[in-house]
């Protein structure tokens, strides 16, 4: 059965192991029929912007912004006062002199509130933004988590294949060894290969588990088996660079962060300089005149509350507030050239990324197939012995390796300038 088998092992390899021409840009991330339950990329991505505990943390602080916007709208407590006077007997409220009984409201200057509401405007706005962004951050890296998935199952069945041609190079041996036609060299030689290609699969699953776990952790999961569907291909051509530099200005979460910021700390800063003007108190009460027989009529009050000139409590308020502006600023500026410098390295990665998969569909994956089949016949005739399709072997694994190593990571790419990179930078502002 064994000798039946051998003459076929080169095309059985080109077979299972190489990527035809036809379809040199795909692997497959699951050789088995998918379940109906399966989720497919999409699924994925929308399931973890629906569950994601980071998703809803930031809705809760989107939600205090305008709760803080809904304060802005609002004035001090109105101040209820009782005045009397001429009380011979606090017993008696009734036999006290003269009374007033109202109601008063403190107002601050023209501008002062309506720049406080400004600056919780557009804390609003910076909270929505900072919502965004996290939005993008977890599609990212939920693109990033499903891919390495497919990676590592798909190189796990690379390995358990190469494993299986590797037993059977391995009893072909064995068979020569016996037979005198080759040395036990060879044959311990192809059974250490193989048992390192068992070993790199095991290997090769761990990281499976483990991406595994963190696409679960980005859905919301707690441990369920997912099954997944779909295929590591190649991703749409990459944007043009100043294009999508100048709508990155525009649409970029973290760049409408950086100026919401500021605008905020500009219009807190203004609200601060208001204090130097004067807080006007108005009240209205009722009054009872007592002399002997009780009489009522209306009181009013007006009053000013006027900040000391130059107060230290004044001018500490105005240069904490200015510090912050400059300080935003200042971050924001320093910012805003990082997240250009990182999607300008972003999109050349990808743009050398994009040119390496096109070779190995081109050039490589077509040759080291080629290769793996003569080889395989060679061995099988004679004209090479074990250590030659050993190198064989292993230059067809990295090839296979690094081609869907390569695909992942301009998968990966494509990811973060789709979310204009909100997954390569921290932002703390």
């Amino acid at each position: 059965m064994l000798h039946r088998c051998l003459p076929g092992l080169g095309l059985c390899a080109l077979t299972l192991l190489s990527v035809p021409p036809s379809a040199a840009g795909e692997v497959r991330g699951s050789g088995a029929a998918v379940s109906a339950e399966a989720l497919t990329r999409e699924q994925a991505v929308e399931q973890a912007l629906a569950a994601n505990p980071t998703l809803k943390a930031f809705g809760r602080e989107l939600e205090a912004a305008r709760a803080r916007r809904l304060q802005a709208d609002g004035f001090d407590p109105p101040t209820f006062f009782w005045d009397f006077e001429e009380a011979e007997r606090l017993g008696s409220p009734s036999r006290f002199g003269n009374q007033v009984l109202g109601v008063e409201q403190s107002i601050e200057w023209f501008g002062v509130r309506r720049a406080r509401k400004e600056a919780a405007t557009f804390g609003v706005d910076a909270a929505e933004a900072l919502l965004e962004r996290a939005r993008s951050r977890i599609a990212a890296r939920t693109h990033k988590a499903f891919d390495e998935v497919l990676q590592a199952r798909a190189a796990g069945e690379l390995l358990e294949r190469m494993t299986t041609l590797a037993g059977e190079a391995v009893e072909l041996a064995r068979a020569r060894f016996r037979s005198g036609t080759a040395s036990y060299v060879d044959f311990l030689r192809l059974r250490l290969r193989r048992e390192q290609l068992q070993n790199e699969r095991r290997t090769v699953l761990v990281a499976e588990t483990a991406a595994r776990r963190e696409l679960n952790g980005l859905l919301g999961r707690s441990g369920e088996a997912i099954t997944l569907q779909g295929e590591l291909t190649e991703t749409a051509p990459l944007p043009e660079v100043s294009p999508y530099l100048a709508d990155a200005e525009q649409k970029a979460p973290t760049l409408r962060l950086l100026e919401y910021r500021r605008a905020e700390a500009a219009k807190r800063y203004e609200a601060a300089r208001g204090g130097r003007l004067p807080e006007f108190t108005l009240g209205l009460g009722r009054e009872r005149l007592y002399d002997g027989a009780a009489d009522y009529a209306w009181a009013g009050r007006l009053g000013l509350r006027l900040p000391l000139p130059g107060s230290d409590r004044q001018q500490g308020r105005e240069a904490e507030a200015l510090a912050e502006l400059n300080r935003t600023a200042e971050l924001g500026r320093a910012q805003r050239l990082a997240v250009q410098t990182r999607l300008g390295q972003r999109l050349d990665e990808a743009a050398v990324l994009a040119q390496r998969v096109e070779d190995y569909r081109k050039v490589l994956l077509p040759d080291a197939a080629d290769q793996l089949k003569a080889a395989q016949q060679d061995y099988r005739v004679g004209r090479i012995d074990a250590l030659g399709l050993i190198d064989v072997f292993n230059t067809y694994v990295e090839i296979q390796r690094d081609y869907l190593e390569t695909l992942a990571r301009l998968r990966a790419a494509a990811a973060d300038l789709a979310g204009f990179g909100e997954d390569l930078w921290e932002v703390e502002l």
